[in-house]
């Protein structure tokens, strides 16, 4: 393998993170683990994601590596900076670059996990041509990449984006004061929320892990066939259906993308709804809205980790291209 072809991708997500080798688009040898795991003494996963990036590397050979792209559930500046601590081990400022850069010595570009899908569905994948897509990205939690005039919409800080913490109107008991606390959302559902008092975030309602937690532990549950049968289960997929296209109707709305693409694994695994939330989200936002299910399925994270790499190889204005949100026809270097 050639170090001027070869990445590292990585995304972080709130349950899970995955690490690929990539190679001319391709990839190869991957690894998952579970993000708690990778939790060190420090509260953070710097530490763990660095052994596993080595093991994986190791484990394949040792090729010589390019570059570095990481997608991580949060928020992150243009230039590479992670904007808010989660509190899964996702640690604000610049720790998980700086510690990959020390231990690979190569160039390593961060962005925000869902901007990553987007380009890759815009550059590769359901979204490729268009100028304006929203690509939102169904899994633990719920987020969203803007492509506006053919490049991703970041806003001021590089929070843009952020639709699965959209407030929705939520009851609980009055003498509740927790931080985390059980409330009822009507037709969104009911769930733990840690929203500001009477609301709760959609995330926490329709996300794949709330959805997953009122299932009992699976979140395919609520879109098979057989279970929604089931009162109980039937009552989560509509649910989820009425949270979803409301996100999307009020994304319409608001800005009209041309079309909106559904990633993640939750949205692969919800594909059966798809006419069912077309027809509610054309209701609720008053005019039909294309809604396409993404074609990278659950590795558009990855892919688009690797195109962000890969700009840091191109030399020239490559890395500025990436950071302003290029698309792969816009840059004219994404192949």
């Amino acid at each position: 393998m050639r170090a001027d072809r070869v990445t590292l991708a990585i995304d972080i997500g709130a349950s899970r993170s995955r690490l690929a080798l990539v190679e001319g688009g391709a990839i190869g040898e991957r690894a998952e683990r579970a993000t708690p795991d990778l939790v060190g003494s420090d509260g953070t996963i710097t530490a763990g994601l660095v052994v596993a990036a080595v093991s994986l590397h190791q484990d394949a050979g040792s090729p010589g590596l390019g570059a570095i792209g990481v997608g991580v559930a949060a928020a992150v500046s243009s230039a590479g900076v992670v904007l808010q601590e989660r509190d899964f081990g996702i640690p604000a400022g610049s720790a998980i670059r700086d510690s990959l850069a020390a231990t690979f010595r190569v160039p390593v570009l961060v962005d925000n996990d869902a901007n990553l899908a987007a380009l890759a569905e815009h550059g590769l994948g359901a979204a490729r041509g268009e100028q304006h897509a929203a690509v939102i990205t169904l899994g633990t939690n719920i987020g969203l990449g803007l492509i506006l005039g053919g490049r991703i919409y970041r806003g001021a800080r590089g929070a843009a984006g952020e639709i699965g913490l959209l407030l929705v109107p939520a009851a609980s008991d009055p003498q509740e004061h927790a931080e985390s606390r059980l409330v009822d959302a009507g037709s969104f559902g009911r769930g733990i929320s840690r929203a500001p008092a009477g609301y709760a975030w959609i995330e926490e309602l329709v996300g794949g892990g709330a959805l997953a937690t009122a299932a009992g532990g699976n979140h395919k549950r609520v879109f098979a066939p057989a279970a929604l049968a089931e009162p109980s289960i039937r009552r989560l997929s509509e649910h989820a259906i009425e949270g979803w296209a409301m996100a999307i109707a009020d994304l319409a709305v608001l800005l009209d993308p041309g079309v909106v693409v559904l990633t993640g694994g939750v949205a692969t695994d919800a594909a059966p709804l798809l006419n069912a939330l077309q027809r509610r989200v054309a209701e609720l936002a008053g005019f039909q809205v294309e809604i396409r299910l993404g074609s990278l399925g659950p590795d558009a994270e990855l892919l688009g980790a690797d195109l962000l790499a890969r700009t840091s190889l191109e030399g020239g204005t490559a890395d500025d291209d990436a950071r302003a949100g290029l698309s792969a026809q816009s840059a004219g270097g994404w192949r």
